[in-house]
């Protein structure tokens, strides 16, 4: 703004100048005008007038001289005020250039500085994409110790499972080996000592009796059975009615296997009593063909609570063993011999209670999971040890 208005200024005093050097010449021509028109005056009156003529001439050269002196002063001014509009034309052209010196300076000093910024920004930048990178490839490194971490726990674990279910497999072996040479023994031992005439008698007659009740319940369990699997299918259960109608398949086809009875000859009929077992605070004698059906009624139950277990649990339903069809029907594998119906109930259903909860909760505290063997699935066995509490069998 103070440079617009010097610049102002200069321009009016160097107009001014102008106009008073261009009047100059015109006010000096105006009084030797005068003076010329003056002196030929006097010539014309000079011969009549000489005396006269003569004192005249005389102011006349004052009045010269005092307008010569006006003039010069006049000039000297005017010379003056353009001497002095000069020192200020340069004064202010010196200022001007200072100031698009320091402005240049600014702007030099200003593209510097951006450019110090840009640098340094690039070089944030690339330092922030140098840490990417490194971070990158430090999760990468990561990831890819991390993979190689699972996969070698997945393949000990792996290798850990083979050789568990190994252990296993030759565990139930080894026990299903000496069931056999207990059952072998226990054959040779009643071969040795038979029951008495009347006893062989009484067991006749209580087989046919337990048969025939079993078979009326067969022909009335049909009928349970259809009106349960529909109630699964209503309430869209879907591996529960599966395993239902696994369940009644395999009745189905056991009972197809079963084969009649060798009348008289069956050694059921002379074997002695070999064992007790303890039953509501009691003890119960009993021959070894009982004892190995009461030990099934258990098993079986055990292996039918962890399958309804499993499946109630994968259909999402609330925890209901009481409900299911195989507990309450009870009678998987029995087939109408040598104990009643109503006592391998009983303890089909112990087996199924502790095996269902087992297979629920995923805990396995009962007995031990072994998952698909040989094409079956949800094989599961109870421990010896539960199963012999449930019993409390004792050989004599």
């Amino acid at each position: 703004m103070t440079l617009h208005k010097n610049a102002l200024l200069a321009s009016a005093i160097a107009l001014a100048l102008g106009a008073g050097f261009a009047t100059a010449p015109a006010a000096a021509r105006q009084p030797d005008q005068a003076q010329q028109a003056e002196s030929a005056k006097h010539g014309n009156d000079k011969h009549g007038n000489d005396k006269h003529d003569n004192g005249k001439h005389d102011k006349n050269g004052n009045a010269d001289k005092a307008r010569a002196d006006a003039q010069a002063r006049e000039q000297k001014a005017r010379a003056d005020q353009h001497a002095q509009a000069q020192r200020q034309q340069a004064e202010h052209d010196q200022a001007a250039r200072r100031q698009a010196a320091d402005r240049q300076a600014r702007q030099r000093d200003d593209a510097r500085r951006e450019a110090q910024q840009r640098d340094a920004a690039r070089h944030d930048i690339d330092r922030r994409q140098a840490a990417q990178q490194n971070d990158a490839r430090h999760q990468a490194q990561q990831r890819d110790a991390a993979r190689r971490d699972a996969e070698r726990r997945d393949i000990a674990r792996h290798d850990a499972d083979h050789r568990e279910a190994a252990r296993r497999e030759a565990d139930r072996r080894a026990q299903a080996q000496r069931d056999a040479d207990r059952h072998e023994e226990a054959v040779r031992r009643d071969q040795a000592r038979r029951v008495s005439t009347a006893e062989h008698a009484r067991r006749v007659e209580l087989e046919r009796r337990r048969e025939a009740d079993y078979r009326r319940y067969v022909a009335d369990r049909r009928i349970a059975e259809s009106r349960q699997i529909a109630a699964l299918q209503s309430q869209r259960r879907a591996q529960q009615y599966a395993y239902q109608q696994w369940y009644w398949q395999q009745q189905q086809a056991m009972q197809a296997r079963w084969t009649p009875r060798a009348g008289y000859n069956d050694p059921y009929y002379y074997a002695p009593v070999s064992y007790r077992y303890l039953r509501d605070g009691r003890y119960y004698t009993a021959d070894r063909y009982t004892a190995d059906m009461l030990q099934q009624a258990v098993r079986y139950g055990y292996q039918m609570g962890v399958r309804a277990g499993n499946a109630d649990r994968v259909d999402g339903w609330r925890s209901d063993w009481r409900n299911n069809f195989a507990y309450q029907d009870a009678s998987y594998g029995y087939n109408g011999y040598y104990v009643d119906q109503r006592e391998y109930n009983d303890y089909f259903r112990q087996g199924f209670q502790r095996g269902y909860q087992d297979a629920y909760g995923q805990d396995y505290r009962y007995g031990t999971y072994y998952g698909n063997q040989n094409g079956n699935n949800d094989v599961a066995v109870i421990l010896t040890s539960v199963l012999q509490s449930i019993l409390g069998l004792q050989q004599y």
